[in-house]
């Protein structure tokens, strides 16, 4: 039985199990395993950071087992069962195997050095044991066949053979795996919870990843933000980390280039891979051979999150040539290029919420429910049509209801498709501060006059104006910007606001003032002052004025 130490009474080592649960119980005879196989066994487990039981024989008192022992079986996760050759001679391990099999939770049952016949029909040496419980136990045959029972349904279990899974530290290998996936079962679905659509955007990314595979992958998750690349990529982390001998989260790599703390995120994902807290790396590359060498021994998953440009990635990544076979890398990005340039081929591209989905969601951050009738049904319908499946905007908006009168919900909603929600702008803001000045223009232009189009009559209108209209197109695609459907131009609604807002703080409280006109009221009212117009473009004169060009020039 495993734990993380003995303690000087049994009344001591009850409290302390009483005071927390275990991700494992090892039932095992001590004489048979304890000072080999099991004590390998803890150490894979304790490695990995599972919480595992030990028992040093000192809660075995009487003819009962302990009620500690109960309670450390109860609370663990998952129970091991090393079947060894006079495992059944132990009336303590008889009784914890009842016990165990009693819970219902997860069982691996391990039989090291007995054939799995010899467990399930009570044959060869537990043939034996029992015939000297049955003669120790004359008057409590009831318990010994419940005993045999016990065995019966363990022996039938799927386990591990040792005389079939060779050497012993591959078999160890290999159930230390089984363990933890079974614990990533449960902690995945615990960590799930309340992540609406996430289940199947995993089933898709693992069918990508591959994880066991023995090459190295690098996987790219793309799109526009708030689309819930961070939480899917920790999603994918949580329910793989176990598998891997170290990993490492690297969150908010765009926001870490721009506080100078990239090189401080290096040093600290790179000590923690080492697992060597006092590893220092002076130089912008690995450094040593040695440490090149040990990094490409260690099978390791890390996540970059939110990078945002190729050379960020390069500087994480420089001086380490090569990773470990089975090694997984997934980055998150709004821009395709970062991938593109870095090699990364497998790239996942994040699908905005369905309609049941955001209905979902919308529901539980809004109304704690998830349904909504009367007014809330309405209310829901009018924020799903600006939110068009961004799980950001839908939390955003949702949270800020929450709690409040139907009054006060109807009027923040009624402004939602005419003032921006500042959280929502802060995120999608940073895509376009990252254009240069002219992909700017040409994604104001589109916000402002050209969703919805023919994109080769865009790239054409926009050649006689720009000097690269085409590969700034491509540009503000490949950084979730804008998309083409059926050869039109599209934006999502709340891009396409941003790009609106961006123009009316050119000059908020004079319309003529600003770049663009494209609201009908105010090219109406700049027309009727007859002020000067010459600078001013609306819709309709741009196209014109752009179509005159186009013919001029041909």
């Amino acid at each position: 039985m495993l734990a993380s130490g003995s303690s000087s009474s049994s009344a001591t080592a009850a409290d302390m199990i009483q005071a927390r649960t275990y991700d494992v119980f090892i039932s095992f005879r001590g004489p048979d395993t304890r000072d080999g196989f099991v004590s390998h066994l803890y150490k894979d487990l304790s490695r990995k950071n599972i919480e595992t039981f030990k028992d040093d024989e000192e809660l075995r008192k009487g003819d009962e087992i302990s009620g500690a022992l109960l309670t450390a079986i109860q609370g663990s996760r998952v129970s091991v069962i090393v079947f060894s050759k006079d495992y059944a001679s132990s009336k303590w391990c008889l009784a914890e195997l009842v016990k165990i099999m009693e819970c219902n939770k997860w069982v691996v049952p391990v039989f090291y050095g007995v054939d799995p016949r010899d467990v399930r029909n009570q044959t060869g040496s537990f043939a034996d044991a029992f015939a000297k419980h049955e003669e120790n136990f004359k008057h409590e045959l009831e318990k010994v066949k419940t005993w045999r029972s016990a065995l019966t349904a363990a022996g039938k279990l799927s386990g591990w053979d040792s005389q079939v899974t060779r050497p012993e530290s591959r078999l160890i290998d290999e159930i230390v795996n089984d363990i933890l996936k079974k614990l990533n079962r449960g902690t995945s679905n615990a960590y799930l919870k309340g992540l609406v659509g996430i289940e199947r955007r995993m089933e898709q990314v693992m069918s990508l990843i591959q994880v066991g595979f023995p090459d190295v992958r690098w996987l790219g998750i793309w799109g526009m933000g708030g689309t819930g690349k961070t939480t899917l990529a920790e999603a994918i982390f949580h329910h793989i980390a176990n598998g891997f001998q170290s990993c490492y989260f690297l969150a908010n790599v765009r926001e870490s280039e721009e506080h100078g703390r990239l090189f401080q995120l290096r040093q600290e994902f790179l000590s923690t891979i080492m697992e060597d807290k006092i590893l220092n790396i002076s130089t912008p590359t690995v450094g040593a051979g040695f440490l090149k060498d040990r990094l490409s021994r260690k099978m390791v998953l890390i996540v970059c999150d939110d990078v945002s440009n190729s050379s960020q990635l390069e500087f994480l990544f420089k001086g380490i040539n090569q990773l470990c076979p089975g090694s997984r890398v997934i980055v998150t990005t709004r821009n395709k290029q970062v991938l593109i340039q870095n090699d990364i081929h497998l790239i996942y591209e994040m699908e905005k919420l369905d309609e049941y989905e955001s209905f979902q969601l919308f529901c539980q951050r809004a109304f704690k429910s998830n349904y909504a009738t009367g007014y809330r049904l309405e209310l829901s319908k009018k924020v799903l049509s600006v939110a068009d499946g961004n799980p950001l905007a839908i939390k955003v908006v949702g949270s800020s209801l929450y709690g409040k009168d139907k009054t006060y919900q109807e009027s923040t909603v009624k402004k939602l498709k005419q003032v921006p929600n500042p959280d929502i702008h802060k995120l999608l803001i940073c895509s376009f501060d990252a254009l240069d000045c002219e992909e700017k223009d040409i994604f104001l232009d589109i916000a402002c006059f050209f969703k919805g189009e023919n994109r080769d009559y865009v790239t054409r209108i926009m050649d006689a104006c720009y000097v690269s209209a085409h590969s700034g197109i491509e540009n503000l695609i490949d950084r979730s910007l804008i998309y083409v459907s059926q050869n039109q131009i599209a934006m999502h609604d709340l891009l396409q606001q941003m790009g609106w807002n961006v123009v009316c703080k050119e000059s908020p409280l004079e319309p003529k003032r600003r770049s663009r006109l494209w609201i009908p009221n105010d090219i109406y009212d700049v027309l009727i002052e007859n002020t000067n117009i010459g600078t001013i473009i609306d819709s309709e004169s741009f196209r014109e004025e752009m179509n005159k060009r186009t013919v001029d020039d041909h």
